[in-house]
C-alpha cells in the first residue's frame, strides 16, 4: 500500500501566525498614534529638558524684555536767545523793534546764538533667552546631585580612614609589646650568668 502525499494541502486548524503578528503590529501603532504634540514634548522633555531646551531655543527664541539699560548723554545745542541790542547794531541782525511813542525810546532785539547742554537719553534692551536659563538650572541640579554624591563618598572615605588610623594604632601598641617582650628576653639571656654543673 502506498500513500500519496498532497504538498499544497495545509490543514485549515493551524493558525497563520503571520496575520496575526500584522494585526498585532496596527493594533500597537494605532494606540501609539493617540499622543498628542503636547503630550510628547512633555515626555521628551521629561526625559531629556536639556535637549528640548536647546531645540526650543533655536526654533523659538526668547523675546521678552529682561532689563533695560539706559545712557544718559549731554549735549551742547545751540539756540538763539532775544536780546536787546545796541543802538551800533547791524540792521540785518535786528530781529524787531519796539517804539515807544511817549517816552521816545527805541527797543532793538537781536537773535544771539547760545550753547545749551541738552539731556539725551539712550535706552539699550536685553534679552534673555529662558531656554539657556533652563539649561543652565539643569546644569546646576546635576552639579549639585554631583557635589552631594561626592562629599557623601569623602564623607565615607574619611570614616574609614578614622577607622584605619584607630586599628593602625592598635596594631603598633601590639607590635611594640612583643618587640618589648623580645628584647627583654635578650637583655635577660646577656645578663643572666649560667653554671654548667
Amino acid at each position: 500500500m502506498s500513500k500519496v502525499i498532497n504538498m499544497n494541502h495545509r490543514p485549515q486548524s493551524k493558525i497563520n501566525w503571520v496575520y496575526i503578528g500584522l494585526i498585532a503590529l496596527l493594533i500597537i501603532a494605532w494606540f501609539s498614534s493617540c499622543s498628542t504634540a503636547k503630550e510628547l514634548i512633555d515626555k521628551a522633555e521629561k526625559k531629556d529638558p536639556a535637549a528640548v531646551a536647546a531645540y526650543t531655543r533655536d526654533k523659538y527664541p526668547c523675546k521678552d524684555l529682561l532689563k533695560p539699560d539706559t545712557a544718559i548723554i549731554w549735549k551742547d545745542s545751540v539756540i538763539y536767545i532775544e536780546c536787546p541790542a545796541n543802538t551800533n547794531t547791524n540792521e540785518f541782525e535786528v530781529v524787531r523793534t519796539i517804539t515807544d511813542t511817549v517816552n521816545k525810546v527805541i527797543v532793538k532785539t537781536v537773535r544771539v546764538p547760545v550753547n545749551m547742554p541738552v539731556r539725551t537719553q539712550v535706552i539699550t534692551k536685553w534679552y534673555e533667552d529662558s531656554a539657556k536659563l533652563k539649561i543652565n538650572a539643569v546644569q546646576i541640579s546635576r552639579l549639585q546631585t554631583d557635589t552631594a554624591q561626592l562629599r557623601s563618598e569623602r564623607d565615607r572615605y574619611y570614616a574609614k580612614a578614622a577607622k584605619r588610623g584607630k586599628e593602625n594604632w592598635i596594631w603598633r601598641i601590639i607590635a611594640s609589646f612583643f618587640i618589648f617582650l623580645w628584647v627583654w628576653r635578650k637583655y635577660k639571656q646577656l645578663t643572666t650568668i649560667k653554671f654548667r654543673s
